[in-house]
This record gives C-alpha cells, structure tokens and sequence, in this order.
C-alpha cells in the first residue's frame, strides 16, 4: 500500500523553484533535478495548474491530491 507523500519531505525541492510555476513545470524540474521518488510522485499528483507559491504546492500535497 502507497502512504500519501509527505510535504515536509517535499518542501526543500519547493524551496528551490521559482515561481510562478505549472505542475508540468515542476515535474520537469523535479525529474531533472532527480528528486527521490516520494517528491517526484507527490509533484505529479497536484492538480493540473498553474502555482504562485511555495505554499500554494505544499497544500496540495497536504491534502493528498
């Protein structure tokens, strides 16, 4: 069974995007940065959209998107 990621793990990968950003931006750079796989599959599980901030991603992840 897959456990739902965990935004604290993700938000030291957030912290290093500049922003405004897309999901289909941010899954680039999380595939190009080579992330580990928990941050990886929590960028790719946002909702298809455009982000502002930091935060704004991190939320998503929370509520398990």
């Amino acid at each position: 069974m897959t456990h739902p990621p965990d935004p604290d793990h993700v938000q030291p990968f957030l912290k290093e995007v500049h922003y405004p950003v897309s999901k289909a931006e941010l899954v680039h750079i999380a595939e190009e940065r080579g992330v580990d796989n928990e941050v990886l599959r929590a960028v790719r599980l946002v909702p298809d959209r455009t982000y502002e901030t930091q935060e704004e991603v991190r939320e998503e992840v929370a509520f398990g998107s």
